[in-house]
């Protein structure tokens, strides 16, 4: 978050003193019924009222400018963020500082109103393209950039025949959109993804019956690498049924 505020910084030190508005699109909170969402916002939002706190007191306030914030609550839904984006707009904001999980029609939307949007968290592709998108910035890698390093990674140690595990789940789409990056980076790449399997639920190890036991039953005998993208505790339930289905013994299965 702190270092969005040097582009800050550029955009307004050659205007007059005045009061620079800040909307902050973050997902910090859940929906009635929504028992899934991370709430990602509760984790990093402290860093925008620190960060505009120290700007204010250096060379922003000595230039008789201030910045303030505005906070829109998404809920991680991208329709509400895309609402958020226009009500942000009405406010008169001059820079949305996220939005949170998504970003492409929120980042179109800025182009259109020409306000920056400094992107801290979300990883859509789609957003580079500068001719799309001229007012959009990131502080995260988007998702090819994550895509490309998992081929490499996977061509350093000569592993070309691979099987592709992911979380395919309403509210997380951001797995099933890298997942279908990393195929396409895979391919180009000419490693051969033998199969694709998903479960459909968050899995917390010790609560949920482990989806991996039958996903592993179907797959072990066709590939030994396997590429799993969901959260680090399914990670976990991953491994662990292959550890109970005793695949580690022989040191030849790897995740």
């Amino acid at each position: 978050m702190l270092e969005c505020l040097p582009v800050l910084l550029f955009l307004i030190q050659y205007t007059s003193a005045e009061i620079f508005k800040i909307g902050y699109l973050t997902g910090s909170q859940r929906q009635l019924g929504d028992l899934e969402y991370s709430k990602p916002g509760r984790t990093i939002s402290g860093a925008i009222s620190l960060a505009v706190e120290e700007v204010n007191k250096g060379q922003l306030g000595r230039m008789g400018h201030k910045l303030d914030y505005i906070v829109a609550e998404t809920y991680g839904k991208e329709v509400v963020s895309v609402q958020k984006t226009a009500d942000l707009w009405k406010m008169n904001v001059s820079v949305y500082i996220g939005p949170q999980e998504t970003c492409e029609h929120e980042a179109f939307m800025a182009a259109a109103f020409n306000l920056p949007m400094i992107s801290y968290y979300c990883i859509h592709h789609a957003t580079s393209d500068k001719s799309k998108f001229p007012t959009f910035a990131r502080t995260r890698p988007p998702d090819t950039q994550i895509s490309k390093s998992v081929a490499s990674i996977l061509l350093a140690f000569n592993w070309t025949h691979v099987i592709l595990l992911y979380l395919k789940s309403a509210d997380y789409e951001v797995f099933e959109t890298v997942a279908e990056i990393i195929l396409e980076v895979l391919k180009a790449a000419g490693i051969t993804v033998a199969a694709t399997r998903n479960w459909f639920v968050p899995f917390h190890v010790g609560y949920d019956d482990n989806p991996f036991y039958s996903i592993l039953e179907e797959t072990y005998k066709d590939t030994r690498i396997f590429v799993i993208l969901g959260h680090h505790y399914e990670h976990f339930g991953l491994m662990l049924a292959m550890e109970e289905m005793n695949l580690f013994d022989t040191g030849k299965f790897l995740v």
